[in-house]
Order: C-alpha cells, then structure tokens, then sequence
C-alpha cells in the first residue's frame, strides 16, 4: 500500500512540474509579445538588429561557402594533375615497352628469315643429295 501511495505521489509530482513548465514557457512568449507591441521604439530596434544579424549571418555563410569552394577546387585541381601526370608517366611507360616490343619483333624477325633461308639451303642440299643418289641408282642398275 505504502508503494502505491509514493507513485501516485511521484505521478503528480512530474505532472505538477511538467505543467509549470509549459506556464512559464507560455507566460515567457506572452511577455515578450506584450513588450514588443507595447515598446514601438524597441520593436523598430529589435527588427532591425534581427535584420542586421540575418544579413551577417548571411554573410558569413556566403564567406564559408565561397572558402570552402576554393578548397575543394583546390583539391580538385592537385587530383586532375596528379591524374593527368599519371597518365602521362603511363602513356611513356606504355610507348617505351611498345618499342622494346617493336624491337625484339624485329630482331627475331630477322633471325627467322636468317633460320629460314638456312632451311632453304639445307632443303635444297637434301634435293641434290637425293637426285644424285638416284640418278647413282639408275647408273647402276
């Protein structure tokens, strides 16, 4: 019983505080609102520092905008020619095997069509060996 008269006593308690804060976030808007509609002068001067302040900020963010723009244009720039550089050592890189290539093609090129007309040679070596050997079969017989 004791339990349940201490949580009713807390459930009022929050609901008490709850309420009173509400009061005085109201009360605090009403208050101003009365001020500022009783207090010409003072709302002239607060819309203008409100002006004032939404025109700096304005301004500041437009600043940050404009430095950060810069930066990453910056960045931007530093990668394209980081890339661009990159490419151009891979493009030399590329034509410089592409010539080796080039060469070693040619050289064995060479070598084949020296290996060729040796082959050729030894063919017709093989040819006069074997008209003599049958024009030495025909002789004979």
């Amino acid at each position: 019983m004791n339990t349940a008269i201490r949580d009713t006593a807390n459930r009022d308690h929050t609901s008490h505080g709850g309420i009173f804060l509400m009061g005085l976030i109201a009360g605090s808007a009403i208050g101003a609102g009365l001020a500022i509609a009783f207090a010409p002068r003072l709302a002239a001067e607060l819309r203008q520092r409100a002006v004032d302040s939404a025109a700096d900020l304005r301004q500041a963010a437009s600043d940050r905008l404009q430095d950060v723009a810069t930066r990453v244009a910056g960045v931007v720039d530093s990668v394209a020619d980081s890339v661009a550089g990159a490419a151009d050592d891979v493009t030399r890189r590329g034509q410089t095997v592409r010539d080796n290539v080039a060469d070693v093609v040619g050289r064995r090129a060479h070598e084949v069509g020296r290996g060729a007309l040796e082959v050729a040679r030894t063919a017709r070596e093989v040819e006069q060996f074997a008209m003599a050997s049958k024009t030495g079969q025909q002789t004979r017989s």
